[in-house]
């Protein structure tokens, strides 16, 4: 497992925030570049959906069967909508957060940082983190609908899944798996992590919606754009706060080795961790020894 050489031991919450915007304002044109491309995209293409999938209108003294044809028209078009938009989202979005991940622990183990070489690596990692995404919006649906309380413990509980799949290159139970131990014994702690940046996070929106909101039919790119300055804030906060609790798992001593995980190697040109069976490195695109 790779050094954390920024994070040898736990940090308290106060840390946590303090050492989040550190790495977000050392690296701040990269992290803001990544997503306000990403964010203009999604702008662009939700404002030229919403002017394309224009939702049809009841008229006045509606009939029972135009009252009919105008919910099927409404539905379908919204549905068209939602997709068109909800797509270019999930696209975009994941690759942004995968991306920033990536960066985050680049910059957490003293590696240069390479912005084109965390959206390739991100790109690579798409399905998985869709299908990681899928699997805990399902199960933590399923607990929020049985009783609130299992829903906030389970999210609490794989709430660092992510992490683990782009960091270790843990499967997908593998990184649920991996999540639990790292948040074990520390229910409380994650919860208010979350809490804290979710609040800062709330707030930024709130201003960004504020400074919108005059511009109409802009408002949206306007919205997306802005929203590029608080957006890489959380996959950073929950980064550190991942090698954080790995270093309370696994303290590291100073002038410890670099020993690779289980089925991993790193990277003979920049050092980059990757799976023993690759080729290829997904950072710098160097040709490995078999």
């Amino acid at each position: 497992m790779a050094v954390d050489q920024g994070i040898s031991r736990e940090l308290n919450l106060g840390e946590v925030v303090s050492k989040t915007f550190e790495l977000y304002r050392r690296n701040f044109a990269k992290y803001f570049v990544l997503y306000l491309v990403v964010e203009a995209v999604i702008g662009v293409i939700s404002t030229l959906a919403y002017n394309a999938f224009i939702l049809p209108t009841l008229p006045v003294d509606a009939t029972a069967q135009q009252i009919a044809n105008w919910f099927l028209g409404f539905a379908g078009t919204l549905a068209e909508l939602v997709v068109a938009v909800g797509v270019v989202s999930l696209v975009f979005g994941t690759i942004a957060f995968g991306g920033t991940v990536k960066m985050a622990s680049e910059e957490v183990e003293n590696r240069s940082i390479d912005l084109s070489g965390a959206v390739r690596f991100a790109a690579t990692k798409l399905l998985w983190m869709w299908v990681l995404g899928l699997l805990l919006g399902i199960i933590i649906v399923l607990g929020f609908i049985a009783v609130v309380v299992p829903g906030i413990i389970l999210a609490i509980m794989f709430s660092l899944a992510f992490q683990a799949l782009l960091i270790e290159g843990a499967g997908i139970t593998g990184s649920m798996s991996r999540s639990r131990e790292l948040v074990g014994h520390r229910w409380l702690k994650t919860f208010a992590t979350f809490l804290v940046f979710l609040i800062i996070i709330g707030i930024a929106s709130g201003v960004v919606n504020a400074i919108s909101a005059p511009f109409g039919d802009a408002s949206r790119l306007v919205s997306s754009v802005l929203s590029a300055f608080y957006q890489p804030i959380l996959p950073v906060a929950t980064t550190i706060y991942f090698y954080s609790n790995r270093a309370r798992i696994s303290p590291v001593q100073p002038g410890q080795a670099v020993m690779p995980g289980p089925g991993m190697k790193f990277c003979t040109n920049c050092g980059t961790q990757l799976e023993a069976s690759a080729t290829f490195c997904s950072k710098c695109g160097a040709k490995q020894p078999t």
